[in-house]
């Protein structure tokens, strides 16, 4: 009898489902201040968009619905910073992770007091946790990264990620011996006694030396696999006004 007792058990906890506590973002906390009269028949408002998370956030993004108001402005709060502009697809991200209750922005708007109906909505998109993105000598979407991660000029990479020495690169960047660019003539006079390499496929002769030098190709740039964790909840806040 125990034996059986110990079966049935042993097969309640293999069904039984597992509870987990999910993490959760809430929205409500979204809301605009009494609208203040500018004399002139307009008004002003300020609407905040305050985040309550039992998760880290560091990038929020979402929609904003609007009919007889414009958007005038929007102060960021803390680290976050505004990603778009004034345009109605809001997307805000910060170098820090947050949580608990904190307030990401603050939206003014401005309308004409004569009209019966005003809405200044917000719709969340995504809050979520975006890991750092870290580009260490990188050229993604056109774009420069050099050793510290941060955005460089074309030349600047070649210096700092490239290691180009007595090098010419697309007939416009000249490199010396130490790997700064030059001049034509100072790479000329620096590298008078070194091979000069050409790219691209384009080959030079050395004044010094009346030989001609081979070629490089430029090197493979660096595949980065970037993980993003993602811990997103979709609500709406109608905030009639």
């Amino acid at each position: 009898m125990k034996k059986i007792l110990f079966v049935l058990l042993c097969v309640i906890a293999i069904l039984a489902p597992v509870r987990a506590n999910a993490a959760s973002v809430d929205f409500n906390g979204y809301y605009c201040d009494p609208k203040q009269d500018l004399g002139d028949g307009t008004f002003y408002m300020v609407c905040h968009i305050v985040v309550s998370a039992d998760t880290e956030i560091n990038h929020v993004k979402g929609t904003l619905i609007l009919s007889n108001v414009n958007l005038e402005s929007i102060k960021m709060y803390d680290d976050w910073t505004n990603n778009n502009g004034l345009s109605l697809e809001v997307d805000f991200t910060s170098e820090s992770a947050h949580t608990g209750t904190f307030t990401v922005a603050d939206l003014v708007y401005t309308g004409d007091l004569s009209d019966e109906y005003c809405e200044a909505s917000f719709m969340p998109d995504v809050a979520d946790y975006e890991e750092p993105q870290n580009f260490v000598c990188m050229i993604v979407d056109g774009v420069y990264y050099g050793e510290g991660g941060t955005q460089v000029s074309e030349v600047e990479y070649y210096e700092q990620c490239c290691n180009y020495t007595c090098t010419i690169i697309d007939d416009k960047y000249y490199f010396d011996s130490n790997g700064n660019s030059v001049t034509y003539e100072e790479m000329i006079e620096d590298c008078s006694t070194t091979d000069i390499v050409v790219d691209p496929k384009e080959p030079i002769e050395n004044p010094q030396t009346g030989l001609d030098y081979g070629y490089i190709l430029l090197p493979i740039g660096i595949i980065s696999i970037i993980v993003i964790v993602k811990v997103a909840k979709k609500n709406t806040k109608i905030y009639k006004i």
